[in-house]
């Protein structure tokens, strides 16, 4: 009797030994990783190119040049994408940039990144992004104003293919500037044949010359009277040219209607050879 109750103590102390070796050994296992992930996140060290590309962001920040510093932010953040501190800047900067969809996406992701013991924070930014949410939806819910005539027709033209009369190309001003050219010699032309018939007029033989030499003068008289009518019946015919080129042709042209305001019609006219802002009504 004594000896199978030895027995039996002995059993129930190796059963007591065996069951408390594997609860240590079942809590040692379960807190290996904790303490593995703990040592690791101790031990983490962002890529020197993250640092640079953060502290280059953060100056940029303080410099109130937030579009570069969120360039430079997301890219320190490709390179560490684990770092609570990177998600929180880069939401921040977005925030104050207006673009509240981003920033919203990047304080979500912060949140996902704080741990158990950082309540407050979490309550924090959660109402931050409530906040901007809500911005977001009022902003959407907003209708803009109509834009006023000016600023429509400026940012959506509309143009109008009109039929106009005059065309004023190369060859109405080679022919216009042909007739002007002709018009002007005929006129110096004109002036030489008055100077010649002047000479011969008070040309006195025997003291200005023999009577061959006045008639040298006659003939160079003769033949710029001459020239003179040929220069101003071809500039003038030139010239005739030129009107009807430019008045009985039509040309098409792209007008955008303008502003109307004070009984003035503001118009912008595209010509092939460029733009031509005109003004019409009474001024």
């Amino acid at each position: 009797m004594t000896r199978r109750t030895g027995h039996s103590v002995a059993f129930a102390a190796t059963l007591a030994l065996t069951a408390l070796t594997l609860c240590a050994a079942l809590a040692v296992s379960a807190a290996l990783p904790a303490r593995v992930q703990a040592q690791a996140q101790a031990t983490h060290e962002p890529p020197p190119e993250a640092i640079e590309f953060y502290a280059r962001g953060r100056q940029l920040y303080q410099e109130g040049r937030y579009r570069e510093a969120a360039v430079d932010l997301e890219r320190a953040l490709m390179l560490d994408p684990t770092s609570p501190n990177l998600v929180f800047n880069v939401a921040r900067v977005y925030e104050l940039l207006g673009e509240l969809e981003k920033s919203i996406g990047f304080y979500h992701r912060y949140v996902q990144l704080l741990g158990p013991d950082e309540g407050e924070e979490r309550q924090r930014v959660e109402g931050t992004m409530r906040r901007l949410e809500g911005a977001r939806d009022e902003v959407g819910a907003q209708t803009p104003p109509p834009p006023n005539p000016l600023e429509r027709q400026l940012r959506d033209p509309q143009p109008v293919r009109v039929q106009e009369r005059g065309v004023a190309d190369a060859l109405f001003w080679i022919t216009a500037s042909a007739g002007a050219a002709l018009v002007i010699g005929g006129a110096v032309t004109g002036l030489l044949a008055l100077s010649a018939q002047g000479e011969v007029r008070d040309f006195v033989i025997g003291a200005d010359g023999t009577y061959a030499d006045r008639l040298d003068i006659a003939d160079r008289a003769d033949l710029l009277s001459m020239l003179t009518d040929i220069f101003f019946v071809t500039g003038g015919v030139s010239v005739l040219a030129s009107v009807l080129l430019f008045a009985l042709r039509e040309r098409t042209v792209e007008r955008y209607p303008g502003v109307e305001a004070g009984g003035v019609q503001a118009d912008i006219a595209v010509l092939p050879g460029g733009a031509l802002f005109t003004l019409r009504g009474a001024l």
